[in-house]
């Protein structure tokens, strides 16, 4: 009965030291060495108190529960901790002597290394309950304890282990692992409340940082806690807004929200709010929400964006859906809404004026579209230019190359002023090699009596009516200048085309048709390169043999010509014939592969002639044939490349010549 009333005496002590170290609602910072040494000195002497009250069964042989110390320290507490305690319970055990040093001191020695093993290699690894992993580590170690025992001297050992054995085996494994559980609980604690002080602190950092305005509010409404942001939204101070009472404000939009949150119900606000701080106004959104401990509200948080930027990029957007991208002016989105406004709100009369830009598909498709796009934009300047000088007139980019009007309060006289200025502006533009005309219509509602749909369809009738009579010379002329483009470009072509018309013209005649006939295959003939205008002079006139890409180029100019001369009503014949005078008589040519009589007879006229003048045309990087070997090679390919109707007139056509040079 002695043993177990000194070793419950001993344990009594041990857990109350444990109490007593466990107080503190601090950890244990492994990466201060010297802090972790202290505590291990601190253990090592509490350790030492526990030795000082052991059982000492007889002299020189004293138990205790020196193993549970350190084995719970080795488990817990940081290594040198350990160590430094293990070292000190050791030392002591030594001073005391007595035919049990070994045993005491190899106890303390297993505990440790156990509990360090157990520690790194262990712990980790072990799928069990905690409480139960305690136990064994706490049975494994007091198994070594016991095996310590047989240190002392045979047979006294024996009896030393029937004595105690029992004891360190069922009683000490139990108290490590209470030990153990307490430590782990206290250690745990100590977790979370260095787990609460770093999301304290991130969520400070959080608040602080972010570019929304936080605030925390109590069940009064009074602001407790508030970001930099916050105070930076309403330009204001944080010291200002600490202590303020939201449920006070003059904004009851605001105060409702407020009132709502501390009853537990979230709601936001927007829109435009006046700081009553600072005077400044400015649009918000603020999100209202409730706090809760335990089901119970203990305040709120409220979320507040500034929306002014938000606001201006919306109206950017706005702003930049009602206007064309490419000339700045309204576009036909802004257009339709004008249109199509309250009948009431015009100042009238109304005028609405359609301009459009006459052939103006054939300056996209001869001088591509970053030109067409440069004199839509120049077109749109100068219109610009006009009506800046009259208020209430508004311009619109309504359609590719369409630009209209709408002038409030302007009579006739004064509309037809302005249409005038307009079109002397437009038609000195001389930056391009073509001449910019607009064709014009407009219609006008006196009163809200007749709508400005109607006004607006009589003005397109007016415009068709107006391009239909100016429409045609326009672009004959427009014709006219790509092909004194084209023939700067390249003179070379300009000699060529004129041989070709004429030889094409004197096989014509050889047919017997009709004058428009012969025509007909002149002009194409005189037209049939009218599609070069898109190809650089460095492929017209290559001193050198034409590569495989710049060939492909080339063969794309009757698909060109054909866009070109269609824009042009009275060139929808020439253009068929354009598009078709490099297609073979046995369907082998371009671009479409046609073949015989499919092939319009006035382009088989101009293929031949168009070959046979090639073939004598002066070349750096080919002979030039003698008329004698072209007019071979004519007829070498009758029938596949040619039309053998054609090659025969064509025959004929060389013979008068012929005739006519030797007369």
């Amino acid at each position: 009965m002695e043993l177990f009333r000194d070793i419950s005496i001993n344990i009594i002590l041990l857990f109350g030291m444990v109490f007593v170290f466990t107080l503190p609602e601090t950890g244990f910072d492994r990466k201060k060495p010297l802090v972790n040494a202290i505590i291990g000195m601190i253990i090592g002497v509490m350790t030492i108190m526990i030795m000082i009250n052991a059982w000492e069964l007889e002299s020189g042989a004293i138990f205790d529960t020196r193993s549970v110390m350190i084995g719970a320290t080795a488990l817990f507490f940081p290594p040198i901790s350990a160590i430094m305690a293990s070292l000190i319970a050791i030392g002591y055990r030594i001073t005391l002597g007595g035919i049990g040093v070994y045993a005491g001191s190899l106890s303390i020695a297993f505990a440790l290394i156990i509990g360090l093993i157990w520690r790194k290699y262990v712990a980790p690894r072990a799928k069990m309950h905690p409480h139960l992993q305690f136990y064994l580590f706490g049975l494994l170690v007091h198994l070594f304890v016991v095996l310590a025992q047989f240190t002392f001297p045979y047979p006294q050992s024996l009896t030393v282990i029937m004595r105690v054995g029992p004891m360190m085996i069922i009683v000490f494994p139990l108290v490590l692992t209470l030990m153990a559980i307490s430590l782990m609980n206290h250690q745990r604690k100590v977790d979370n409340q260095y787990l609460l002080v770093a999301n304290e602190k991130r969520y400070r950092t959080l608040i602080n940082s972010s570019k929304l305005g936080i605030f925390q509010y109590d069940t009064n409404g009074v602001i407790e806690i508030t970001n930099q942001a916050f105070a930076d939204i309403l330009k204001t101070t944080r010291a200002q807004l600490t202590g303020l009472n939201m449920t006070t404000l003059p904004n009851q939009n605001i105060v409702a929200c407020v009132k709502d949150s501390i009853e537990g119900i979230k709601s936001v606000y927007e829109g435009n709010y006046t700081s009553f701080l600072s005077g400044y106004e400015f649009p918000v959104r603020v999100q209202f929400s409730p706090i809760y401990e335990e089901y119970n509200v203990i305040g709120g948080i409220g979320i507040a964006e500034d929306l002014t930027e938000e606001y201006a990029q919306k109206r950017e957007v706005e702003l930049f859906k009602r206007k064309d991208r490419l000339t700045s002016l309204n576009n036909r989105v802004s257009f339709d809404e004008a249109l199509f406004k309250n009948k009431d709100d015009f100042n009238y009369p109304v005028s609405l004026v359609i301009f459009d830009i006459n052939a103006f598909q054939i300056v996209n498709t001869t001088f591509g579209y970053d030109i067409g796009n440069q004199v839509l934009k120049t077109v749109a300047e100068e219109i610009n230019t006009v009506v800046a000088s009259y208020p209430q007139v508004s311009v619109y980019r309504t359609g590719g190359d369409e630009f209209s009007m709408i002038a409030e309060g302007y009579s006739e006289s004064y509309i037809d002023r302005i249409i005038g200025e307009i079109l002397q502006q437009t038609q000195q533009i001389d930056r391009y090699d073509i001449t910019i005309k607009l064709s014009y219509g407009y219609g006008v509602s006196n009163n809200a009596n007749k709508p400005l749909t109607e006004s607006f369809n009589e003005a397109v009738v007016k415009l068709l009516e107006n391009k239909v009579y100016e429409g045609s010379s326009i672009s004959k002329k427009t014709v006219d200048i790509i092909m004194t483009t084209l023939f700067e470009k390249s003179p070379r072509e300009k000699i060529h085309s004129e041989r070709v018309s004429k030889l094409a013209q004197e096989i014509a005649k050889e047919f017997n048709q009709n004058s428009q006939f012969i025509n007909r295959v002149k002009l194409a003939a005189r037209l049939h390169d009218i599609g070069k205008i898109n190809i650089s002079e460095t492929i017209l006139d290559k001193p050198a043999l034409l590569t495989k890409e710049e060939y492909a180029i080339i063969k794309k100019h009757p698909g060109s010509g054909f866009k070109i001369l269609s824009s042009v009503p009275e060139y929808s014949d020439i253009a068929n014939i354009v598009y078709a005078h490099h297609e073979h008589y046995d369907g082998q040519g371009y671009p479409r592969g046609l073949a015989k009589k499919a092939i319009p007879l006035e382009a088989r006229i101009v293929a031949v002639a168009d070959a046979f003048d090639a073939m004598i045309e002066k070349r750096t990087y080919r002979k030039v044939l003698t008329v004698e070997e072209a007019l071979v090679e004519i007829k070498a390919h009758s029938g596949t490349q040619f039309d053998p109707k054609v090659v025969e007139k064509f025959i004929a056509t060389m013979q008068r010549r012929k005739e006519k040079t030797m007369s």
